[in-house]
């Protein structure tokens, strides 16, 4: 079954604009299924779930919308993996995706990666601040944290740019 909300949607998507520019069209979701839970405000989406909006696209096998008085708190997308693109600008996966709204933060756990204007970050969980833009990696059991910066990037690039030995840049 294939299930279109855009109302929740919407309100999922038109926060993640301050991390570029503004996709323009209509929302769209697609998934083999969908639940919803008016009373407790939550909107389930399984199986090769979908979300499209403009260039910005979410792939995965569960996305999990929670609300409360109407408004969007927090979504929950899992899968193997979870992907995130918005055209080439923004490329970031992992097991899990966690995006507070509040804190206007997405974290990826469990294989993360992020690529965002040109850079890489890896580990066991990579968060990241949309209002900031501060990207926070961290590793766990065997896996260490991987930052890469383009050869263009490192020669006479301001303070602001330069990561620190935290993987935060």
């Amino acid at each position: 079954m294939r299930c279109l909300r855009p109302d929740l949607l919407l309100a999922l998507l038109l926060p993640l604009a301050a991390s570029a520019a503004p996709p323009q069209g209509e929302v769209t979701v697609t998934a083999d299924r969908a639940e919803f839970r008016q009373q407790d405000g939550i909107g389930i989406y399984e199986g090769n779930a979908e979300l499209v909006q403009g260039n910005r696209r979410v792939n995965a096998e569960r996305i999990e919308l929670r609300l409360k008085d109407g408004a969007l708190q927090r979504v929950e997308a899992t899968g193997t993996p979870v992907r995130l693109r918005e055209g080439d600008a923004l490329d970031a996966r992992g097991r899990t995706l966690i995006y507070d709204v509040a804190a206007q933060t997405i974290t990826l756990t469990e294989d993360a990666y992020i690529r965002h204007e040109g850079r890489t970050f890896e580990g066991a969980s990579v968060l990241y601040d949309l209002g900031t833009r501060n990207v926070e990696a961290s590793g766990g059991g065997d896996q260490r944290v991987r930052l890469v910066i383009p050869a263009g990037d490192t020669q006479g690039s301001s303070g602001d740019n330069t990561p620190t030995e935290e993987g935060t840049q």
